[in-house]
């Protein structure tokens, strides 16, 4: 393109010469110019292709990933704004150098050089201003977190990502109900972070700008496309390594609202052992405990308060109100004596009167 553009200046020089010149010599001129104008209009026709790459991406872009929140449209629609308004720009661009070039200037080549760096200039300008006209406003709305979002608390630990959801239950996987939104609530960690789910169109840098387990950081989202997707996270000590990874389920219509009942557990003002009844029966206690004296995974629960229980470390402990709490919480860290270190903890997952109220339970059932 540039030797093109040289090629098309000389033959626009050779054009100007002096009268002085011989008529041969103008002749030579004139038809390297037609023959030199013939290949840019040829060029020029080329666009054409140029489009329909242009075109290519988008859908290519549109087929991997879904637009699945509220943001998702008007970002996508920014960028292929951007990339229209740069494919016309770079044909107008392009057409007015061939215009130039073909019909200089009075001030002959040098003069048509600074007019086609104030086209570009021009151009370039108008480029950006669409950009940041087009960016402020997306930017502008994903900053205002509308009233009545639903709150989750997000966190970064060794291991991944954990979510706090209203009624206090933490899990390492995000459940979203559809066309609500939800305002996410980023905890502080040793070092920044970031969060994001590309089919939300969503990445939010957390800076270290607070102590660790504050809040650092604030944004929200409008799911619109029920499924599973990929939330990721990178930090400066992950770069070596893969990315952190978990689950966004966005539920269908009502289906967030019965998973949130089912991880709620039962209402907590319940009398104390009818409300450890209920938690034995939703928590899924009933997989791996039994209150007929039966042998499971885990101990029986018929009987367990009425007696002392050996260690696998030899020791022995009395089944108080403590101890069942501590096994609930921690079940890691006293293992009886026949059996295996399997149970998952139910820390952050239960309600403490549903703590309690298994202990009343547990000690009812002789």
């Amino acid at each position: 393109m540039t030797s093109t553009f040289l090629m098309l200046q000389a033959a626009a020089a050779a054009a100007q010469a002096p009268a002085v010149q011989s008529v041969d010599a103008q002749a030579a001129a004139a038809q390297a110019a037609a023959a030199q104008a013939t290949q840019v209009a040829t060029a020029a026709t080329q666009a054409a292709p140029a489009t329909d790459a242009a075109a290519a991406t988008v859908q290519a872009a549109a087929e991997l990933l879904p637009k699945a929140s509220t943001f998702a449209s008007s970002i996508d629609d920014s960028f292929v704004l951007i990339l229209w308004f740069a494919v016309f720009l770079s044909i107008v661009v392009a057409g007015c150098f061939v215009l130039l070039v073909m019909r200089p200037g009075p001030g002959g080549a040098g003069a048509t050089s600074r007019s086609l760096f104030r086209w570009s200039a021009v151009g370039a300008f108008a480029l950006v201003a669409v950009f940041f006209v087009q960016g402020a406003r997306v930017w502008a709305d994903m900053q205002v977190i509308p009233r009545g979002a639903l709150p989750i608390r997000v966190a970064l630990e060794e291991k991944g990502f954990t979510f706090t959801y209203p009624n206090g239950y933490v899990s390492n996987e995000l459940h979203l109900p559809i066309d609500r939104p939800v305002k996410f609530s980023f905890l502080g960690a040793s070092e920044p972070y970031t969060f994001s789910i590309p089919a939300f169109r969503t990445q939010v840098a957390v800076p270290v700008g607070v102590r660790a387990g504050g809040i650092a950081k604030d944004a929200w989202v409008q799911p619109i496309l029920a499924g599973e997707y990929e939330a990721r996270s990178t930090t400066p000590s992950l770069r070596p390594r893969a990315e952190l990874v978990a689950t966004a389920t966005v539920h269908p219509e009502g289906g967030y609202e019965k998973w949130y009942q089912d991880i709620s557990g039962p209402p907590l003002d319940l009398p104390p052992v009818e409300l450890g009844q209920r938690s034995y029966q939703m928590r899924g206690c009933t997989q791996c405990h039994t209150i007929d004296g039966a042998k499971l995974v885990g101990p029986t629960f018929k009987g367990f308060a009425t007696r002392e229980h050996k260690l696998k470390d030899g020791s022995v402990v009395e089944p108080t109100d403590a101890y069942i709490a501590e096994s609930i919480n921690d079940p890691q860290a006293k293992i009886v004596e026949g059996f295996e270190p399997v149970m998952p903890s139910f820390k952050g997952r239960l309600h403490e009167l549903e703590v309690a109220g298994l202990a009343a339970y547990i000690k009812s059932l002789q």
